[in-house]
Parts: structure tokens; sequence; C-alpha cells
């Protein structure tokens, strides 16, 4: 399921549209973010120690903070893009 969960996630977001996200924090409080995916801002050119798919992460774009952030996808509501909500705790 959370393969199913990451890819539908990327198709959503591949044109590098702004869509919100809402998700619970390890401190179990809930966030709602405008977000995007797929920004090459701010990037030194090293790259990531890791792969964020492999640990159920998600790299975006925060629009409020102008930064990145990590959202981890079993900790993922819901999603809304071009005015339609994909609500993940109900696969």
């Amino acid at each position: 399921m959370k393969e199913l969960l990451y890819n539908t996630i990327a198709e959503l977001t591949k044109s590098g549209k702004l869509f919100s996200a809402n998700f619970n924090k390890a401190n179990g409080e809930e966030r709602t973010m405008v977000c995007r995916v797929g920004v090459q801002k701010d990037l030194k050119g090293k790259g990531l120690s890791y792969d964020p798919r492999k640990a159920h992460n998600l790299i975006v774009w925060d629009m409020n903070a102008n930064g990145y952030r990590t959202i981890k996808t079993d900790r993922l509501n819901w999603i809304r893009i071009e005015g339609n909500k994909y609500d993940f705790n109900e696969l």
C-alpha cells in the first residue's frame, strides 16, 4: 500500500503544481502545508545521502517556510491538488 501511495503522490504532483498536504508530525500534531515537489532551489549539488522512497519520505518545498521539508508518507492524511482531495486514510 505504501508504494501505491507514493506512486499516486508522485503522479499527481510531477507537474510541479502547488498542492496542500495534511499529515501528523512526529509529536502527533496535525499540520497542513502548501507545497510542491521537484523544486531545484538552493541545491548544493550533493543530493540526498539516502533514498527517500525506501524510507517512505516525500521531499517537498514548503511555500510558507520557503524551504525543504520531509513528509513521512505513513503519516500523510490527505493531499489536495487542483481542487481534488485524495484521502489516504481511506486506502
